[in-house]
């Protein structure tokens, strides 16, 4: 009987203990993690004339037109060009001189390049 009691006190000491070890405050606020907030990459840039840039765009143009059925714009409809939707796939950079010229998807005729400013 002394080897029950004793087996008792031991079962019990020893489920007290990992109890206690694995219990730790149950009605803890998990710590939140912070959460890297990603910054858009800027797309690069391509020294190039007028002319350069114009013809390079226009194959850019034709080509996403071709795989996508509609143009580089935010509506898919003629309107001013989103380069993320032509760089770096279809173009190596934005124009240098885009900011200047501010080249579009024309209406008319549909999908030819044109320019809202003359670089």
């Amino acid at each position: 009987m002394k080897i029950i009691r004793i087996a008792v006190i031991v079962f019990m000491g020893t489920l007290l203990l990992v109890g206690a070890a694995c219990g730790g405050g149950g009605n803890a606020e998990p710590t939140p993690t912070p959460t890297a907030t990603a910054t858009p990459t800027p797309l690069p840039t391509v020294v190039m004339s007028c002319d350069q840039a114009r013809d390079a765009i226009q194959i850019a143009l034709d080509a996403y037109n071709a795989v996508h059925g509609d143009w580089p714009t935010i509506d898919g409809q003629p309107g001013d060009i989103e380069w993320i939707k032509l760089v770096p796939e279809f173009m190596k950079g934005i124009p240098s001189n885009d900011s200047k010229c501010e080249w579009w998807v024309n209406s008319d005729p549909e999908g030819d390049v044109c320019l809202q400013n003359i670089c």
